[in-house]
Protein backbone atom coordinates (compact mmCIF):
# COMPACT_ATOMS: atom_id res chain seq x y z
CA UNK A 1 0.00 0.00 0.00
CA UNK A 2 2.55 2.53 0.68
CA UNK A 3 4.44 1.63 -1.98
CA UNK A 4 1.37 2.88 -4.70
CA UNK A 5 1.01 5.75 -2.55
CA UNK A 6 4.92 6.69 -3.74
CA UNK A 7 4.56 5.87 -7.32
CA UNK A 8 0.91 8.06 -7.18
CA UNK A 9 2.99 10.46 -5.71
CA UNK A 10 5.40 10.66 -8.09
CA UNK A 11 3.12 10.18 -10.87
CA UNK A 12 0.71 13.18 -9.79
CA UNK A 13 3.92 15.53 -9.03
CA UNK A 14 5.94 14.69 -12.49
CA UNK A 15 2.57 15.68 -14.35
CA UNK A 16 2.42 18.85 -12.56
CA UNK A 17 6.18 19.57 -13.20
CA UNK A 18 5.51 18.81 -16.70
CA UNK A 19 2.12 20.96 -16.94
CA UNK A 20 4.00 24.23 -15.43
CA UNK A 21 7.16 24.11 -17.46
CA UNK A 22 4.93 23.83 -20.66
CA UNK A 23 5.21 27.10 -22.61
CA UNK A 24 3.83 28.83 -25.27
CA UNK A 25 6.97 30.18 -27.41
CA UNK A 26 5.86 34.15 -28.82
CA UNK A 27 8.47 34.67 -31.67
CA UNK A 28 10.34 37.71 -31.91
CA UNK A 29 9.06 40.67 -34.14
CA UNK A 30 10.57 39.37 -37.68
CA UNK A 31 13.53 40.80 -39.00
CA UNK A 32 12.63 41.04 -42.60
CA UNK A 33 9.52 43.16 -41.11
CA UNK A 34 11.40 45.78 -39.28
CA UNK A 35 12.90 46.98 -42.26
CA UNK A 36 9.14 49.05 -42.91
CA UNK A 37 10.14 51.14 -40.22
CA UNK A 38 14.02 50.83 -39.78
CA UNK A 39 13.98 53.88 -37.18
CA UNK A 40 16.73 53.65 -34.29
CA UNK A 41 15.75 56.12 -31.33
CA UNK A 42 17.15 60.04 -31.63
CA UNK A 43 17.18 59.69 -34.97
CA UNK A 44 15.95 63.15 -37.00
CA UNK A 45 13.60 63.10 -39.34
CA UNK A 46 12.64 66.05 -42.10
CA UNK A 47 9.10 66.68 -43.38
CA UNK A 48 8.69 68.89 -45.94
CA UNK A 49 4.77 69.87 -47.22
CA UNK A 50 3.42 71.25 -50.68
CA UNK A 51 3.92 74.93 -49.31
CA UNK A 52 8.09 74.46 -48.67
CA UNK A 53 6.92 74.35 -44.99
CA UNK A 54 9.93 71.99 -42.74
CA UNK A 55 8.88 69.87 -39.82
CA UNK A 56 11.75 68.50 -37.88
CA UNK A 57 10.98 65.02 -35.69
CA UNK A 58 12.70 62.50 -33.61
CA UNK A 59 12.31 58.92 -33.14
CA UNK A 60 11.38 59.23 -29.43
CA UNK A 61 10.80 55.42 -29.07
CA UNK A 62 11.84 52.19 -30.97
CA UNK A 63 10.83 48.93 -29.24
CA UNK A 64 10.21 44.98 -30.47
CA UNK A 65 9.20 41.59 -28.73
CA UNK A 66 11.64 39.52 -28.61
CA UNK A 67 11.36 36.01 -28.54
CA UNK A 68 9.93 35.11 -25.30
CA UNK A 69 7.83 32.21 -23.58
CA UNK A 70 4.55 31.96 -21.72
CA UNK A 71 2.65 29.24 -20.00
CA UNK A 72 -0.30 27.69 -21.74
CA UNK A 73 -2.58 28.12 -18.85
CA UNK A 74 -1.32 31.89 -18.96
CA UNK A 75 -4.51 34.13 -20.05
CA UNK A 76 -2.99 37.08 -20.73
CA UNK A 77 -1.64 38.98 -24.05
CA UNK A 78 -3.79 40.36 -26.63
CA UNK A 79 -3.52 37.89 -29.44
CA UNK A 80 -0.53 39.10 -31.33
CA UNK A 81 2.72 37.11 -31.18
CA UNK A 82 5.51 39.91 -31.75
CA UNK A 83 5.19 43.38 -32.31
CA UNK A 84 6.94 46.54 -33.08
CA UNK A 85 6.05 50.28 -31.99
CA UNK A 86 7.80 53.34 -32.78
CA UNK A 87 7.02 57.10 -31.95
CA UNK A 88 8.25 60.21 -33.58
CA UNK A 89 7.44 63.66 -32.60
CA UNK A 90 8.99 67.11 -32.90
CA UNK A 91 10.17 69.88 -30.17
CA UNK A 92 6.96 72.05 -30.33
CA UNK A 93 4.39 68.84 -29.75
CA UNK A 94 2.26 69.84 -32.90
CA UNK A 95 3.10 66.48 -34.48
CA UNK A 96 3.09 63.36 -33.21
CA UNK A 97 2.90 60.09 -35.08
CA UNK A 98 3.13 55.79 -33.60
CA UNK A 99 2.96 53.10 -35.62
CA UNK A 100 3.06 48.86 -34.38
CA UNK A 101 3.06 46.45 -36.48
CA UNK A 102 2.04 43.10 -34.69
CA UNK A 103 1.90 39.77 -36.15
CA UNK A 104 -0.07 36.21 -35.27
CA UNK A 105 0.02 32.63 -36.89
CA UNK A 106 -1.30 33.80 -40.44
CA UNK A 107 -1.68 37.70 -39.99
CA UNK A 108 0.28 41.05 -40.09
CA UNK A 109 -1.51 44.44 -38.71
CA UNK A 110 0.44 47.33 -39.45
CA UNK A 111 -1.20 51.12 -37.78
CA UNK A 112 -0.41 54.42 -37.63
CA UNK A 113 -1.73 57.33 -35.45
CA UNK A 114 -0.76 60.53 -36.40
CA UNK A 115 -2.01 64.06 -34.93
CA UNK A 116 -0.30 66.81 -36.52
CA UNK A 117 -1.26 70.54 -34.77
CA UNK A 118 -4.94 70.06 -33.75
CA UNK A 119 -5.71 67.46 -31.21
CA UNK A 120 -7.57 65.43 -33.97
CA UNK A 121 -6.29 61.64 -34.30
CA UNK A 122 -6.12 60.12 -37.51
CA UNK A 123 -5.80 56.12 -37.40
CA UNK A 124 -5.04 54.12 -40.52
CA UNK A 125 -4.70 49.76 -40.33
CA UNK A 126 -3.79 47.55 -42.37
CA UNK A 127 -4.39 43.71 -42.00
CA UNK A 128 -2.54 41.42 -44.88
CA UNK A 129 -2.90 37.45 -44.73
CA UNK A 130 -0.44 35.02 -44.57
CA UNK A 131 2.60 33.61 -42.38
CA UNK A 132 4.42 36.47 -41.48
CA UNK A 133 7.59 33.84 -40.06
CA UNK A 134 7.69 32.59 -43.66
CA UNK A 135 10.66 34.73 -44.11
CA UNK A 136 8.70 35.93 -47.42
CA UNK A 137 5.64 37.89 -46.18
CA UNK A 138 7.47 40.88 -47.51
CA UNK A 139 6.50 39.45 -50.85
CA UNK A 140 3.36 39.69 -50.00
CA UNK A 141 3.51 43.05 -48.80
CA UNK A 142 5.99 44.79 -51.70
CA UNK A 143 8.38 47.44 -51.18
CA UNK A 144 5.72 50.14 -51.13
CA UNK A 145 2.80 49.93 -48.78
CA UNK A 146 0.01 52.48 -48.80
CA UNK A 147 -2.35 53.08 -46.05
CA UNK A 148 -5.31 54.63 -46.50
CA UNK A 149 -8.33 56.31 -45.32
CA UNK A 150 -10.90 58.41 -46.75
CA UNK A 151 -8.29 61.22 -47.84
CA UNK A 152 -5.65 60.45 -45.22
CA UNK A 153 -2.75 58.30 -46.66
CA UNK A 154 0.68 57.09 -45.36
CA UNK A 155 3.17 55.98 -47.78
CA UNK A 156 5.85 53.49 -46.18
CA UNK A 157 9.09 52.25 -48.13
CA UNK A 158 10.43 49.20 -46.80
CA UNK A 159 14.07 50.17 -45.93
CA UNK A 160 13.03 53.92 -45.51
CA UNK A 161 9.79 54.17 -43.45
CA UNK A 162 7.29 57.01 -43.68
CA UNK A 163 8.10 58.70 -47.09
CA UNK A 164 4.95 60.94 -47.61
CA UNK A 165 1.90 61.55 -45.13
CA UNK A 166 -1.33 63.44 -47.05
CA UNK A 167 -3.60 64.79 -43.99
CA UNK A 168 -6.48 66.55 -45.80
CA UNK A 169 -4.99 68.46 -48.86
CA UNK A 170 -1.34 68.91 -47.05
CA UNK A 171 0.98 66.54 -48.38
CA UNK A 172 4.18 65.71 -46.39
CA UNK A 173 7.18 64.29 -47.72
CA UNK A 174 10.61 62.82 -46.03
CA UNK A 175 12.92 64.79 -46.89
CA UNK A 176 16.12 63.12 -48.55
Amino acid sequence: MRKNTIVLSIFVVSVCIFFISCKREFHAFPYELRAYFPYVENQELTFVNDNNQTMVARISRVEATETHYLPYTCKCGDGYDSQMFFNINNITDSFYFEGTMATHRDAFLMRCRCKLETDTWFDITEDRQGDPFSGHFSEILGDTVTLTKGNDEIVVIKGKGIAEFKIGDVVWQLKK
